[in-house]
């Protein structure tokens, strides 16, 4: 007997070879998200080291501008808890060939792997300015930074009307 319906061939299913080369590929692309997510995370992580040593690195450098004085050529290091880790730090202060002009060279790195640098900084200075120039104290407020006037000198200016 024949019948006319269709064949029991066409009404198949999905065969096991074919459920385990999809599973291969749907293996492979989970696998492959994984992978960059990873590297994403791996990515994040060696940013945010590289801001906070940026940081650690810009805090050194107006330590020393903050001195006041110009520093010597010199090399120092310190050590410094930020972020909730301990980082060290260490400066170069170099001629730059300019006269009267410091170069500032700060690199970090993790208190416990101090042969690797997670980044750093350079930055340069000059003797602060002198004569009638204004500065800002550590109050935030304006001052004048003018030579005292003997009471002669003081008349002569208010004559004048130069000073």
């Amino acid at each position: 007997m024949y019948s006319e319906g269709p064949s029991r061939w066409s009404q198949r299913g999905f065969t096991l070879l074919e459920i385990m080369i999809a599973m291969t590929i749907l293996a492979l692309g989970v696998i492959a998200l994984f992978n960059q997510i990873i590297l994403i995370s791996d990515g994040t992580l060696r940013m945010r080291e590289r801001t906070i040593a940026s940081w650690i690195a810009m805090n050194e450098i107006t330590r020393v501008r903050l001195r006041g004085s110009m520093p010597d050529v010199s090399e120092f290091d310190g050590d410094v808890e930020f972020a909730s880790a301990d980082y060290r730090w260490q400066a170069r202060v170099s001629e730059t060939g300019v006269e009267d002009l410091r170069r500032i060279d700060v690199e970090v790195s993790y208190l416990d792997e101090p042969d690797v640098s997670l980044g750093g900084a350079s930055g340069f200075m000059a003797p602060p300015p002198s004569g009638n120039a204004a500065q800002l104290d550590f109050s935030g407020a304006s001052r004048n930074l003018q030579p005292d006037l003997t009471d002669d000198a003081a008349e002569d200016a208010g004559e004048d009307g130069d000073r």
